[in-house]
């Protein structure tokens, strides 16, 4: 984040969260590295919810730090069937803002021709990998955590 690449007036910065979940990614990018953006600049977190600090980012929206910004990961997930219904995403009020997103990670276009074309694409690379014995892709790596 320190490496933040400054736009000339008039464009706008944006970036995206993708790094999943692990002790070294959870709140990495807090109040500090939200400042390093500048001012206007779009977020997107698709990635897990804990890796932008909750309250830094609700605030930076408010603020208008950040211009806008999306989230297809919530800090708040249901614990059981009857809980979905009054979970809210969040302790702080990100549904109610004018310039926020929000999806319940489920906004991989799921259906859509291109996606189920590249879901099966990468499926079949899979299993023929493990088929030939190869290196299957995309392999879990427990000890890092994804």
């Amino acid at each position: 984040m320190s490496e933040i690449v400054r736009r000339p007036a008039g464009t706008i910065a944006g970036g995206r969260i993708t790094p999943p979940l692990t002790d070294e990614t959870k709140g990495l990018v807090g109040a500090d590295e939200l400042d390093l953006l500048p001012d206007g600049a779009i977020l997107i977190n698709v990635g897990r919810a804990a890796i932008v600090d909750e309250e830094a980012f609700y605030n930076a929206i408010v603020a208008g730090k950040l211009r806008a910004a999306g989230s297809d990961v919530w800090y708040n997930y249901p614990d059981s069937r009857e809980s979905r219904t009054n979970t809210p995403p969040s302790r702080f009020p990100f549904n109610e803002l004018d310039n926020m997103v929000m999806s319940p990670h489920r906004g991989a276009a799921f259906g859509s021709p291109y996606t189920e074309r590249m879901r099966m694409l990468h499926l079949a690379q899979l299993f023929n990998a493990a088929n030939r014995g190869e290196t299957i892709p995309n392999r879990v790596d427990l000890a890092r955590g994804y």
